[in-house]
C-alpha cells in the first residue's frame, strides 16, 4: 500500500499533463460524445467575458448573442451578475482563445487550492497526497475544463464549506472555520448558488447561524445593487414589473425558459433577475439529451414517458425536513455530525431533483468524496456504509459508459441510460446511504423543546 501512495504524485502529474495536452490534441475525446460529434470546447466559457463586455457597451450581461460576438460559439450566460464584474473583468480583454486558456489555468488553481485546504486536515504525507488526487483526477474535472464552465469556484466553495464544519466539530480552529464558512457561502452565492438549499440546515445549527446570516446579508445587499443600479443592470425591466413577475411562476415557466424560447431572449430574460428566476423557468422542463445526467431524465428514459416533476422533489423535501430537526439536537457532536453529512446529502439532491444536469457538474462531488475520505477513521460510518461509499464514489471519477458503446452520432433511449448509469445510480445510492446514517444520528438525540427565541436572536448577532 505504501508503494501505491508513492506512485500517486506521479499519477497526478501525469493526469494534469494529459488533461492539458488533450485540450489541444483531443486525446480524451473518445470518452465524451460532444467532443466527437459537436463543437463544444469552450462553449460555456465565451459567454463569461462577453457578459462583462456587454456591460461596458450598456447592454445586458445576459444578452450573450447581442452585439459583437465573442468567440466562435457560446451558451447563455447565467452566472450571478457580480461574477461578471468582479471575476470576468480580468479575462475580458484577451482574445477569446487566450482568455479561455487563462481561465483553464485559473480553474486548475482553484482545484489545487481546494486540495490544499483538505491537505491541512491530513495527519500524514499519504493523506496529503490523496487530497490532491481526489480533487483533480476525475473525468468530470477534465470535461469542466474542456467546456470552460465556471464550476471550479463551486468546487472551492464546497471544499471550504465541508472543511469549516469539520474544523468546528473537531475543535481545530473555530475562528478560521467561520472565515472558511463565510467564504464558502459567498463564493457559491456569487457563482453557482447550490448552497441556498443548505441554508435551513446552517441556520438551525447555532455554531453556523451567525456566519450564515452575515453571508446572506452581504449577498442580499450586493444582489440588490445589481438590480437597482442602471449601470449594472442596463436592460432592467423596472422594480414594479419585476415584483409582479417574480411571483408568477406559471408566467416564468412559459416565457423565460431558454429552451422553450429557442434561445431567443425576451426583455424579462435580459434583466439581471433572470439569474434567480431561471431555476423556476427550467424547473419542469425535461431535456432528454445524451449529455444530461440527472435522475429525472434517467427514469423518464427507462419508463418511456415523463412523470410529474414534483415526484423528483422528494430528496429536497427529505433534506429540508431533516434540516429542521437539527434545531432539536442538544448534543454538539451529534448536531454537527448530522449537519456535515446533511450538507453532503443536499449537494446530491441537484443530480436527483433538477432536470438539466451536465456531466461536468459532477466535478462538485469531488470535495464531498475527499471529505468522506477524512471521515473514514472518525467512527461516523459503519464498515458496510464505508465500503458502499467507496464503491459509489469511485464511479464519479471514471468515464461514463459512453466509451463502451459503438461510436455513432445517434443513440436510443436505452443507450442513453447506459451512458448515464454510472453517474446517476451511484449518486442516488450515496444519497440513500447518507440519509439513513443521518436519521440514525438524529433519532437518539432528538428532543422537542420550547424554542429559545431570545437565544436564537442573540446567536444570529453574537455567536
Amino acid at each position: 500500500m505504501q508503494n501505491l501512495y508513492k506512485l500517486i504524485p506521479w499519477f497526478i502529474a501525469a493526469w494534469l499533463l494529459l488533461m492539458l495536452a488533450s485540450l489541444k490534441f483531443g486525446y480524451l475525446d473518445l470518452f465524451f460524445w460532444a467532443a466527437k460529434n459537436a463543437q463544444v470546447q469552450g462553449i460555456d466559457y465565451f459567454a463569461l467575458p462577453k457578459s462583462f463586455l456587454n456591460l461596458l457597451e450598456g447592454r445586458s450581461a445576459f444578452d450573450t448573442w447581442g452585439g459583437t460576438p465573442y468567440g466562435p460559439y457560446a451558451t447563455w450566460y447565467l452566472g450571478h451578475p457580480a461574477f461578471s464584474v468582479f471575476v470576468m473583468f480580468w479575462f475580458s480583454f484577451f482574445s477569446p482563445w487566450m482568455s479561455y486558456a487563462l481561465f483553464v489555468v485559473f480553474s486548475l488553481l482553484l482545484l489545487i487550492g481546494s486540495a490544499h485546504y483538505f491537505s491541512k486536515l491530513a495527519t500524514n504525507k499519504n493523506e496529503k497526497v490523496m487530497s490532491y488526487f481526489l480533487l483533480i483526477c476525475a473525468f468530470p474535472v477534465y470535461w469542466m475544463l474542456y467546456v470552460g464552465n465556471m464550476h471550479a469556484p463551486l468546487v472551492l466553495a464546497m471544499s471550504l464549506l465541508l472543511i469549516s464544519i469539520y474544523e468546528i466539530l473537531y475543535d481545530i480552529d473555530h475562528k478560521s472555520a467561520r472565515k472558511k464558512l463565510l467564504a464558502a457561502l459567498l463564493i457559491s452565492f456569487f457563482s453557482k448558488p447550490i448552497v441556498i438549499l443548505m441554508l435551513p440546515a446552517l441556520i438551525m445549527v447555532k455554531e453556523t447561524r451567525n456566519t450564515t446570516f452575515k453571508a446572506l446579508g452581504i449577498y442580499t445587499f450586493v444582489s440588490i445593487l445589481f438590480i437597482v443600479v442602471p449601470t449594472l443592470n442596463p436592460e432592467g425591466i423596472g422594480m414594479a414589473r419585476l415584483l409582479n413577475t417574480m411571483f408568477d411562476f406559471d408566467f416564468i415557466k412559459q416565457n423565460m425558459n431558454i429552451y422553450k424560447n429557442n434561445f431567443v431572449l425576451n426583455e424579462y430574460m435580459k434583466d439581471n433577475a433572470i439569474h434567480w428566476l431561471n431555476l423556476i423557468a427550467q424547473s419542469e422542463y425535461r431535456l432528454n439529451h445524451i449529455e444530461v445526467f440527472s435522475l429525472p431524465v434517467f427514469v423518464d428514459s427507462a419508463l418511456g414517458k415523463q412523470i410529474p416533476a414534483s415526484w423528483y422533489k422528494w430528496p429536497i423535501h427529505i433534506s429540508l425536513l431533516l434540516s429542521l430537526t437539527l434545531f432539536f439536537i442538544n448534543d454538539k457532536k451529534a448536531r454537527l455530525t448530522a449537519l456535515m453529512l446533511l450538507l453532503s446529502a443536499i449537494s446530491l439532491t441537484f443530480y436527483l431533483s433538477y432536470n438539466t444536469v451536465w456531466e461536468y457538474q459532477y466535478a462538485s462531488l469531488m470535495p464531498v468524496v475527499a471529505f468522506f475520505y477524512f471521515l473514514r477513521n472518525k467512527g461516523v460510518f459503519s464498515k458496510l456504509e464505508w465500503t458502499l461509499i467507496i464503491v459509489c464514489s469511485a464511479f464519479f471519477y471514471l468515464p461514463s459508459f459512453y466509451f463502451i458503446l459503438p461510436q455513432k452520432e445517434v443513440y436510443n433511449l436505452s443507450e442513453f441510460n447506459l451512458i448515464r448509469l454510472n453517474r446517476v445510480i451511484p449518486a442516488l445510492l450515496l444519497f440513500v446511504i447518507l440519509i439513513i446514517r443521518i436519521v440514525r444520528i438524529i433519532l437518539p438525540n432528538f428532543k422537542l423543546r420550547k424554542p429559545d427565541v431570545e437565544g436564537y436572536i442573540k446567536g444570529i448577532f453574537f455567536n
